[in-house]
Protein backbone atom coordinates (compact mmCIF):
# COMPACT_ATOMS: atom_id res chain seq x y z
CA UNK A 1 0.00 0.00 0.00
CA UNK A 2 1.48 3.30 -1.05
CA UNK A 3 -0.37 5.91 0.91
CA UNK A 4 -1.69 8.90 -1.01
CA UNK A 5 -0.56 12.26 0.22
CA UNK A 6 -2.51 13.80 3.02
CA UNK A 7 -2.11 17.12 4.76
CA UNK A 8 -3.45 17.85 8.22
CA UNK A 9 -3.90 21.61 8.33
CA UNK A 10 -2.69 23.63 11.29
CA UNK A 11 -3.45 27.18 12.37
CA UNK A 12 -1.28 29.93 10.89
CA UNK A 13 -1.67 33.63 10.36
CA UNK A 14 -1.32 34.76 6.76
CA UNK A 15 -2.52 37.80 4.88
CA UNK A 16 -3.51 37.62 1.22
CA UNK A 17 -2.61 40.38 -1.15
CA UNK A 18 -2.95 39.98 -4.87
CA UNK A 19 -0.06 42.39 -5.00
CA UNK A 20 1.23 43.30 -1.55
CA UNK A 21 1.03 47.07 -1.34
CA UNK A 22 4.17 47.30 0.82
CA UNK A 23 6.30 45.52 -1.76
CA UNK A 24 7.73 46.74 -5.02
CA UNK A 25 7.66 44.02 -7.67
CA UNK A 26 10.83 44.07 -9.76
CA UNK A 27 11.28 40.57 -11.24
CA UNK A 28 10.57 39.73 -14.86
CA UNK A 29 9.74 36.20 -15.93
CA UNK A 30 11.61 35.71 -19.18
CA UNK A 31 12.93 32.18 -19.75
CA UNK A 32 13.81 30.10 -22.78
CA UNK A 33 11.50 27.25 -23.70
CA UNK A 34 12.65 23.85 -22.49
CA UNK A 35 10.40 22.11 -25.03
CA UNK A 36 6.96 20.60 -24.77
CA UNK A 37 6.29 18.29 -21.85
CA UNK A 38 3.63 15.62 -21.46
CA UNK A 39 0.77 17.78 -20.17
CA UNK A 40 -2.02 15.35 -21.06
CA UNK A 41 -0.55 12.51 -19.00
CA UNK A 42 -1.34 11.39 -15.46
CA UNK A 43 0.51 13.11 -12.62
CA UNK A 44 2.19 11.00 -9.94
CA UNK A 45 3.12 12.31 -6.48
CA UNK A 46 1.89 15.92 -6.40
CA UNK A 47 2.57 17.96 -3.29
CA UNK A 48 6.22 17.20 -2.56
CA UNK A 49 9.59 17.76 -4.21
CA UNK A 50 9.26 15.15 -6.98
CA UNK A 51 6.43 14.89 -9.55
CA UNK A 52 6.17 12.66 -12.60
CA UNK A 53 4.00 13.59 -15.55
CA UNK A 54 4.14 11.03 -18.31
CA UNK A 55 7.67 10.75 -19.66
CA UNK A 56 9.04 13.64 -17.60
CA UNK A 57 9.90 14.23 -13.96
CA UNK A 58 9.91 17.61 -12.21
CA UNK A 59 11.89 17.98 -9.00
CA UNK A 60 13.36 20.52 -6.62
CA UNK A 61 17.06 20.52 -7.46
CA UNK A 62 18.52 20.19 -3.98
CA UNK A 63 17.84 21.75 -0.61
CA UNK A 64 19.06 25.17 0.53
CA UNK A 65 16.32 26.48 2.82
CA UNK A 66 15.15 30.07 3.05
CA UNK A 67 17.76 31.57 0.74
CA UNK A 68 17.70 35.36 0.24
CA UNK A 69 18.98 35.17 -3.38
CA UNK A 70 15.73 34.61 -5.24
CA UNK A 71 15.54 37.00 -8.18
CA UNK A 72 13.99 35.38 -11.23
CA UNK A 73 16.66 33.47 -13.15
CA UNK A 74 19.20 33.42 -10.29
CA UNK A 75 18.42 30.23 -8.30
CA UNK A 76 19.89 26.96 -9.53
CA UNK A 77 20.01 24.83 -6.42
CA UNK A 78 16.43 24.52 -5.06
CA UNK A 79 14.97 25.53 -8.42
CA UNK A 80 12.58 23.20 -10.25
CA UNK A 81 14.23 21.06 -12.91
CA UNK A 82 12.74 18.78 -15.52
CA UNK A 83 14.26 15.60 -16.91
CA UNK A 84 13.20 12.65 -19.03
CA UNK A 85 12.35 9.32 -17.40
CA UNK A 86 12.61 6.01 -19.22
CA UNK A 87 10.14 3.15 -19.23
CA UNK A 88 12.35 1.36 -16.68
CA UNK A 89 12.23 4.35 -14.33
CA UNK A 90 15.79 5.47 -15.06
CA UNK A 91 16.14 9.25 -15.13
CA UNK A 92 18.27 10.78 -17.88
CA UNK A 93 20.43 13.34 -16.08
CA UNK A 94 21.80 14.65 -19.38
CA UNK A 95 18.29 15.95 -20.13
CA UNK A 96 17.92 17.80 -16.80
CA UNK A 97 17.18 21.48 -17.29
CA UNK A 98 15.88 24.30 -15.09
CA UNK A 99 12.24 25.02 -15.88
CA UNK A 100 11.48 27.27 -12.88
CA UNK A 101 14.47 29.47 -11.94
CA UNK A 102 13.11 30.37 -8.50
CA UNK A 103 13.89 29.00 -5.05
CA UNK A 104 11.07 26.65 -4.02
CA UNK A 105 10.67 26.89 -0.29
CA UNK A 106 8.15 27.03 2.51
CA UNK A 107 9.03 25.94 6.03
CA UNK A 108 5.88 23.83 6.28
CA UNK A 109 6.45 20.09 5.92
CA UNK A 110 3.64 20.23 3.34
CA UNK A 111 5.13 23.03 1.27
CA UNK A 112 5.76 21.17 -1.97
CA UNK A 113 4.76 21.94 -5.57
CA UNK A 114 2.16 20.45 -7.92
CA UNK A 115 1.62 19.91 -11.64
CA UNK A 116 -1.78 20.07 -13.32
CA UNK A 117 -1.97 19.93 -17.11
CA UNK A 118 0.24 22.62 -18.66
CA UNK A 119 1.21 24.30 -15.37
CA UNK A 120 3.59 23.88 -12.43
CA UNK A 121 2.29 25.50 -9.22
CA UNK A 122 4.70 26.48 -6.45
CA UNK A 123 5.43 28.70 -3.46
CA UNK A 124 8.61 30.78 -3.40
CA UNK A 125 10.02 33.35 -0.95
CA UNK A 126 9.25 36.95 -1.92
CA UNK A 127 12.28 39.16 -1.32
CA UNK A 128 10.96 42.36 -2.89
CA UNK A 129 12.01 45.55 -1.18
CA UNK A 130 9.68 47.91 0.63
CA UNK A 131 9.85 51.67 0.11
CA UNK A 132 12.81 51.94 2.47
CA UNK A 133 14.77 49.38 0.45
CA UNK A 134 14.47 46.54 2.98
CA UNK A 135 13.83 43.09 1.44
CA UNK A 136 10.90 41.11 2.78
CA UNK A 137 11.77 38.15 5.01
CA UNK A 138 8.19 37.02 5.63
CA UNK A 139 6.28 37.07 2.33
CA UNK A 140 5.65 34.13 -0.02
CA UNK A 141 4.63 34.28 -3.66
CA UNK A 142 2.24 31.73 -5.11
CA UNK A 143 3.23 31.32 -8.75
CA UNK A 144 2.79 29.08 -11.74
CA UNK A 145 4.99 28.33 -14.76
CA UNK A 146 4.09 26.41 -17.90
CA UNK A 147 5.72 23.00 -18.10
CA UNK A 148 7.73 24.17 -21.11
CA UNK A 149 8.97 27.23 -19.19
CA UNK A 150 7.57 29.80 -21.61
CA UNK A 151 5.01 31.57 -19.39
CA UNK A 152 5.24 32.43 -15.69
CA UNK A 153 2.66 34.20 -13.55
CA UNK A 154 2.51 35.62 -10.04
CA UNK A 155 -0.89 34.54 -8.69
CA UNK A 156 -0.83 36.08 -5.20
CA UNK A 157 1.38 37.02 -2.25
CA UNK A 158 0.84 36.07 1.40
CA UNK A 159 2.59 37.35 4.51
CA UNK A 160 3.95 34.01 5.75
CA UNK A 161 6.67 31.49 4.95
CA UNK A 162 5.18 28.67 6.99
CA UNK A 163 1.59 28.56 5.76
CA UNK A 164 -0.32 25.37 5.01
CA UNK A 165 -1.69 25.39 1.47
CA UNK A 166 -3.09 23.12 -1.22
CA UNK A 167 -2.81 23.51 -4.99
CA UNK A 168 -5.78 22.42 -7.09
CA UNK A 169 -6.48 22.73 -10.85
CA UNK A 170 -8.24 26.10 -10.41
CA UNK A 171 -7.59 27.31 -6.85
CA UNK A 172 -5.05 27.61 -4.09
CA UNK A 173 -6.46 26.93 -0.63
CA UNK A 174 -4.74 28.24 2.48
CA UNK A 175 -5.40 28.80 6.17
CA UNK A 176 -5.52 32.19 7.89
CA UNK A 177 -6.59 31.23 11.42
CA UNK A 178 -8.04 28.34 13.38
CA UNK A 179 -11.45 28.63 11.77
CA UNK A 180 -11.21 29.92 8.19
CA UNK A 181 -10.00 28.54 4.87
CA UNK A 182 -9.48 31.07 2.10
CA UNK A 183 -9.16 30.43 -1.60
CA UNK A 184 -7.35 32.15 -4.45
CA UNK A 185 -9.10 31.35 -7.73
CA UNK A 186 -6.85 31.72 -10.79
CA UNK A 187 -9.26 30.28 -13.36
CA UNK A 188 -9.78 33.78 -14.78
CA UNK A 189 -6.08 34.46 -15.40
CA UNK A 190 -4.54 34.58 -18.85
CA UNK A 191 -3.03 31.33 -20.06
CA UNK A 192 -0.79 32.84 -22.73
CA UNK A 193 1.18 35.71 -21.22
CA UNK A 194 3.30 36.57 -18.20
CA UNK A 195 1.56 38.20 -15.23
CA UNK A 196 3.38 39.80 -12.28
CA UNK A 197 0.45 41.35 -10.42
CA UNK A 198 -2.13 38.57 -9.98
CA UNK A 199 -4.38 40.03 -12.67
CA UNK A 200 -7.45 37.85 -13.14
CA UNK A 201 -7.14 36.05 -9.78
CA UNK A 202 -9.90 36.41 -7.19
CA UNK A 203 -10.10 35.45 -3.53
CA UNK A 204 -12.74 34.54 -0.98
CA UNK A 205 -13.75 32.27 1.89
CA UNK A 206 -14.34 28.54 1.38
CA UNK A 207 -14.82 27.43 5.01
CA UNK A 208 -15.77 29.31 8.19
CA UNK A 209 -16.02 28.28 11.85
CA UNK A 210 -13.88 25.19 11.31
CA UNK A 211 -12.38 23.28 14.23
CA UNK A 212 -10.34 20.68 12.29
CA UNK A 213 -9.48 20.29 8.61
CA UNK A 214 -7.99 17.62 6.34
CA UNK A 215 -7.04 17.80 2.68
CA UNK A 216 -4.63 15.98 0.41
CA UNK A 217 -3.31 15.20 -3.06
CA UNK A 218 -4.21 12.28 -5.29
CA UNK A 219 -1.09 10.12 -5.65
CA UNK A 220 -1.96 9.40 -9.30
CA UNK A 221 -4.02 12.27 -10.70
CA UNK A 222 -5.67 11.89 -14.10
CA UNK A 223 -6.78 14.98 -16.06
CA UNK A 224 -9.70 12.98 -17.45
CA UNK A 225 -10.92 11.45 -14.19
CA UNK A 226 -13.56 14.07 -13.44
CA UNK A 227 -14.49 14.66 -9.80
CA UNK A 228 -12.43 12.53 -7.39
CA UNK A 229 -12.49 12.26 -3.62
CA UNK A 230 -9.21 14.18 -3.26
CA UNK A 231 -11.06 17.21 -4.68
CA UNK A 232 -12.78 17.53 -1.29
CA UNK A 233 -11.78 19.23 1.94
CA UNK A 234 -13.05 17.47 5.06
CA UNK A 235 -13.68 19.57 8.14
CA UNK A 236 -15.58 19.91 11.39
CA UNK A 237 -17.62 23.03 11.97
CA UNK A 238 -18.65 24.59 15.27
CA UNK A 239 -22.24 25.59 15.95
CA UNK A 240 -23.04 29.31 15.90
CA UNK A 241 -26.12 31.41 16.55
CA UNK A 242 -28.96 30.39 18.85
CA UNK A 243 -27.68 26.82 19.27
CA UNK A 244 -24.06 27.67 19.99
CA UNK A 245 -24.49 26.59 23.62
CA UNK A 246 -25.11 22.99 22.57
CA UNK A 247 -22.25 20.52 22.91
CA UNK A 248 -21.74 19.18 19.40
CA UNK A 249 -20.28 20.10 16.04
CA UNK A 250 -20.83 19.01 12.44
CA UNK A 251 -18.67 16.81 10.23
CA UNK A 252 -18.61 18.23 6.69
CA UNK A 253 -17.03 18.06 3.25
CA UNK A 254 -16.75 20.59 0.44
CA UNK A 255 -15.26 20.43 -3.04
CA UNK A 256 -12.33 22.81 -3.48
CA UNK A 257 -14.30 24.99 -5.93
CA UNK A 258 -17.26 25.25 -3.55
CA UNK A 259 -19.62 23.48 -5.95
CA UNK A 260 -20.55 20.61 -3.62
CA UNK A 261 -20.95 21.11 0.13
CA UNK A 262 -22.07 18.17 2.27
CA UNK A 263 -22.99 17.51 5.89
CA UNK A 264 -21.68 14.06 6.74
CA UNK A 265 -22.77 13.82 10.38
CA UNK A 266 -24.39 16.12 12.92
CA UNK A 267 -26.04 15.99 16.37
CA UNK A 268 -28.87 13.61 15.48
CA UNK A 269 -26.98 11.28 13.12
CA UNK A 270 -26.79 8.56 15.80
CA UNK A 271 -30.38 8.96 17.02
CA UNK A 272 -32.93 6.17 17.06
CA UNK A 273 -36.66 6.81 16.76
CA UNK A 274 -37.88 8.90 19.70
CA UNK A 275 -34.44 10.27 20.62
CA UNK A 276 -34.07 14.00 21.25
CA UNK A 277 -31.23 16.32 22.12
CA UNK A 278 -32.43 16.48 25.72
CA UNK A 279 -32.61 12.70 26.37
CA UNK A 280 -29.79 11.32 24.19
CA UNK A 281 -26.60 13.14 25.20
CA UNK A 282 -24.58 9.91 24.94
CA UNK A 283 -25.42 9.81 21.23
CA UNK A 284 -24.44 13.44 20.57
CA UNK A 285 -20.80 13.89 19.64
CA UNK A 286 -18.12 16.43 19.01
CA UNK A 287 -15.89 15.28 16.15
CA UNK A 288 -12.21 16.04 15.64
CA UNK A 289 -10.64 14.92 12.37
CA UNK A 290 -7.31 13.15 12.80
CA UNK A 291 -6.27 11.80 9.37
CA UNK A 292 -7.52 10.35 6.11
CA UNK A 293 -6.56 7.72 3.57
CA UNK A 294 -7.54 7.87 -0.09
CA UNK A 295 -8.53 4.32 -1.01
CA UNK A 296 -9.28 5.11 -4.66
CA UNK A 297 -10.48 7.99 -6.84
CA UNK A 298 -13.96 7.52 -5.37
CA UNK A 299 -13.39 6.26 -1.83
CA UNK A 300 -11.80 7.63 1.33
CA UNK A 301 -11.33 6.45 4.91
CA UNK A 302 -11.76 9.20 7.50
CA UNK A 303 -10.24 8.92 10.96
CA UNK A 304 -11.79 11.03 13.70
CA UNK A 305 -11.90 11.26 17.47
CA UNK A 306 -15.29 11.57 19.17
CA UNK A 307 -16.22 12.99 22.55
CA UNK A 308 -19.43 13.49 24.52
CA UNK A 309 -20.37 16.13 27.08
CA UNK A 310 -20.87 14.49 30.43
CA UNK A 311 -20.77 15.79 34.02
CA UNK A 312 -20.05 19.31 32.83
CA UNK A 313 -16.96 18.31 30.84
CA UNK A 314 -15.91 16.75 27.56
CA UNK A 315 -15.13 13.03 27.65
CA UNK A 316 -13.33 11.14 24.89
CA UNK A 317 -15.03 8.02 23.59
CA UNK A 318 -12.25 6.99 21.23
CA UNK A 319 -10.79 7.04 17.73
CA UNK A 320 -12.98 5.85 14.84
CA UNK A 321 -12.62 5.20 11.13
CA UNK A 322 -15.25 5.27 8.42
CA UNK A 323 -14.79 4.27 4.77
CA UNK A 324 -17.24 5.74 2.25
CA UNK A 325 -17.48 6.83 -1.36
CA UNK A 326 -18.63 9.94 -3.20
CA UNK A 327 -21.61 8.07 -4.61
CA UNK A 328 -22.97 6.79 -1.30
CA UNK A 329 -24.01 8.68 1.82
CA UNK A 330 -21.73 8.81 4.84
CA UNK A 331 -23.19 6.18 7.19
CA UNK A 332 -22.35 6.44 10.89
CA UNK A 333 -23.35 2.79 11.30
CA UNK A 334 -20.38 1.84 9.14
CA UNK A 335 -17.81 3.45 11.43
CA UNK A 336 -15.29 1.29 13.27
CA UNK A 337 -13.91 2.02 16.72
CA UNK A 338 -10.13 1.63 16.68
CA UNK A 339 -9.16 2.86 20.14
CA UNK A 340 -10.98 3.57 23.38
CA UNK A 341 -9.25 6.92 23.89
CA UNK A 342 -8.33 9.82 21.66
CA UNK A 343 -5.29 9.41 19.37
CA UNK A 344 -4.15 12.40 17.35
CA UNK A 345 -0.88 11.23 15.77
CA UNK A 346 -0.61 7.94 13.85
CA UNK A 347 -0.03 6.44 10.41
CA UNK A 348 -3.29 5.25 8.79
CA UNK A 349 -3.32 1.99 6.85
CA UNK A 350 -6.77 2.51 5.33
CA UNK A 351 -9.96 0.44 5.34
CA UNK A 352 -10.09 -2.12 8.15
CA UNK A 353 -6.31 -2.47 8.27
CA UNK A 354 -5.94 -0.23 11.31
CA UNK A 355 -3.25 2.29 12.23
CA UNK A 356 0.39 2.38 13.29
CA UNK A 357 0.89 4.41 16.44
CA UNK A 358 3.91 5.19 18.61
CA UNK A 359 3.78 4.61 22.36
CA UNK A 360 6.68 4.35 24.83
CA UNK A 361 9.17 4.42 21.93
CA UNK A 362 7.64 1.37 20.25
CA UNK A 363 5.30 1.35 17.26
CA UNK A 364 2.13 -0.73 17.52
CA UNK A 365 -0.54 -1.77 15.06
CA UNK A 366 -4.09 -1.19 16.34
CA UNK A 367 -7.13 -2.45 14.49
CA UNK A 368 -9.91 -2.25 17.07
CA UNK A 369 -10.51 -1.59 20.75
CA UNK A 370 -9.44 -5.13 21.69
CA UNK A 371 -5.89 -4.06 20.86
CA UNK A 372 -4.34 -2.67 24.00
CA UNK A 373 -0.72 -1.94 23.11
CA UNK A 374 0.06 -5.58 23.75
CA UNK A 375 3.57 -6.83 23.06
CA UNK A 376 2.20 -8.98 20.24
CA UNK A 377 1.03 -5.77 18.50
CA UNK A 378 4.54 -4.25 18.31
CA UNK A 379 5.68 -3.70 14.72
CA UNK A 380 8.76 -1.56 15.39
CA UNK A 381 10.38 -2.35 18.72
CA UNK A 382 13.66 -1.60 20.41
CA UNK A 383 12.27 1.35 22.37
CA UNK A 384 13.30 3.84 19.68
CA UNK A 385 11.35 6.84 18.48
CA UNK A 386 10.51 5.73 14.93
CA UNK A 387 8.63 7.74 12.31
CA UNK A 388 6.72 5.68 9.76
CA UNK A 389 7.36 7.09 6.29
CA UNK A 390 5.40 4.64 4.12
CA UNK A 391 3.81 1.20 3.99
CA UNK A 392 4.45 -0.52 0.67
CA UNK A 393 3.50 -4.11 0.07
CA UNK A 394 4.53 -6.18 3.08
CA UNK A 395 6.90 -3.59 4.49
CA UNK A 396 6.86 -0.59 6.78
CA UNK A 397 9.56 1.96 5.90
CA UNK A 398 10.68 4.24 8.70
CA UNK A 399 13.35 6.54 10.09
CA UNK A 400 14.56 6.79 13.67
CA UNK A 401 14.84 10.02 15.64
CA UNK A 402 18.33 11.49 15.48
CA UNK A 403 19.39 9.37 12.48
CA UNK A 404 19.40 9.63 8.70
CA UNK A 405 19.11 5.93 7.81
CA UNK A 406 16.00 4.32 6.32
CA UNK A 407 14.78 1.00 7.72
CA UNK A 408 12.09 -1.46 6.82
CA UNK A 409 10.34 -4.27 8.66
CA UNK A 410 7.64 -6.75 7.72
CA UNK A 411 4.21 -5.41 8.64
CA UNK A 412 2.66 -8.76 9.40
CA UNK A 413 5.15 -10.95 11.25
CA UNK A 414 2.47 -13.64 11.47
CA UNK A 415 3.16 -14.53 7.82
CA UNK A 416 6.37 -16.21 8.91
CA UNK A 417 8.65 -13.48 7.55
CA UNK A 418 11.62 -12.48 9.66
CA UNK A 419 10.73 -9.85 12.27
CA UNK A 420 14.23 -8.40 12.07
CA UNK A 421 14.51 -4.97 10.55
CA UNK A 422 16.56 -4.21 7.44
CA UNK A 423 18.63 -1.07 6.97
CA UNK A 424 17.74 -0.13 3.39
CA UNK A 425 19.75 3.11 3.18
CA UNK A 426 22.73 3.57 5.48
CA UNK A 427 22.57 7.36 5.91
CA UNK A 428 21.83 10.70 4.31
CA UNK A 429 18.01 10.59 4.26
CA UNK A 430 16.63 14.05 5.01
CA UNK A 431 13.24 13.59 6.65
CA UNK A 432 12.79 16.84 8.59
CA UNK A 433 11.29 18.94 5.77
CA UNK A 434 8.98 17.60 3.07
CA UNK A 435 7.76 14.01 3.30
CA UNK A 436 9.87 11.36 1.60
CA UNK A 437 8.74 10.67 -1.96
CA UNK A 438 7.67 7.07 -2.55
CA UNK A 439 6.57 6.63 -6.15
CA UNK A 440 5.99 3.10 -7.36
CA UNK A 441 8.95 0.98 -6.31
CA UNK A 442 11.25 3.98 -5.94
CA UNK A 443 12.13 6.32 -3.11
CA UNK A 444 13.28 9.86 -3.89
CA UNK A 445 14.89 11.87 -1.10
CA UNK A 446 17.18 14.80 -0.35
CA UNK A 447 20.54 13.13 0.19
CA UNK A 448 22.48 14.94 2.92
CA UNK A 449 25.49 12.73 2.12
CA UNK A 450 25.53 14.18 -1.37
CA UNK A 451 25.20 17.94 -0.74
CA UNK A 452 21.41 17.67 -0.24
CA UNK A 453 20.52 16.94 -3.86
CA UNK A 454 17.68 14.58 -4.74
CA UNK A 455 18.67 10.93 -5.06
CA UNK A 456 16.66 7.78 -5.68
CA UNK A 457 16.84 4.06 -4.96
CA UNK A 458 14.91 1.09 -6.32
CA UNK A 459 13.36 -0.51 -3.24
CA UNK A 460 12.78 -3.78 -5.08
CA UNK A 461 16.53 -4.08 -5.57
CA UNK A 462 17.15 -4.56 -1.85
CA UNK A 463 18.63 -8.02 -1.25
CA UNK A 464 20.14 -7.77 2.21
CA UNK A 465 22.70 -5.10 1.35
CA UNK A 466 22.21 -1.36 1.81
CA UNK A 467 21.19 0.34 -1.42
CA UNK A 468 23.41 2.80 -3.28
CA UNK A 469 21.55 5.93 -4.37
CA UNK A 470 21.61 7.63 -7.75
CA UNK A 471 21.53 11.42 -7.86
CA UNK A 472 19.16 13.25 -10.19
CA UNK A 473 19.55 16.82 -11.38
CA UNK A 474 22.75 18.80 -11.50
CA UNK A 475 25.01 20.31 -8.87
CA UNK A 476 26.03 23.93 -8.70
CA UNK A 477 29.61 24.51 -9.80
CA UNK A 478 30.55 25.22 -6.17
CA UNK A 479 29.08 21.96 -4.89
CA UNK A 480 30.62 19.99 -7.74
CA UNK A 481 34.05 21.50 -7.01
CA UNK A 482 33.68 20.77 -3.29
CA UNK A 483 32.72 17.18 -4.01
CA UNK A 484 35.66 16.73 -6.36
CA UNK A 485 38.05 18.13 -3.75
CA UNK A 486 36.60 15.86 -1.04
CA UNK A 487 36.95 12.80 -3.24
CA UNK A 488 40.52 13.76 -4.12
CA UNK A 489 41.42 14.11 -0.46
CA UNK A 490 39.78 10.79 0.39
CA UNK A 491 41.75 9.02 -2.36
CA UNK A 492 45.02 10.55 -1.11
CA UNK A 493 44.35 9.24 2.39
Amino acid sequence: MNRKKVISVVSLIVVLAAVASVLVACNYYKWDSVGAGDSGANVVSNGGYFVQQGGYVYFINGYVGDNAANDWGTPYKQSIMRAKIGADGTIDNSSAVVVVPKSIYNSSVNGGFAVFGDWIYYATPNNDEDKSGTPSTTHTDFMRTKTDGTVTQLIATINSRSSEFLFTPSRILYRTDTATVYYIDFSGMSTTKAVNNGKGATSGVLIENATSILWGYDADWSPSAGTVVSDYVFYTQSITGDESYKHYNTLCAVKYDGSDRRTLATFDSYFDEGDTYENSYQKIFTFSLADLYFESDDTVTLYYNKSIYEDSSSKSVGLYSNTFSLTSAFDVKAEKRIAASSITSFFPLGGDRGILVAKDNNTYILKDVTDNYDESDIVIGGERAATVQAVIGDYVYYTVSGGTALYRINLDKATGASPNEDKVIASGVKSDWLSLEFAGNRLYYFNTDDYSYVSYVDLNAYEGKELTATMIGKMTSEDAAAKEEAEKKENEE
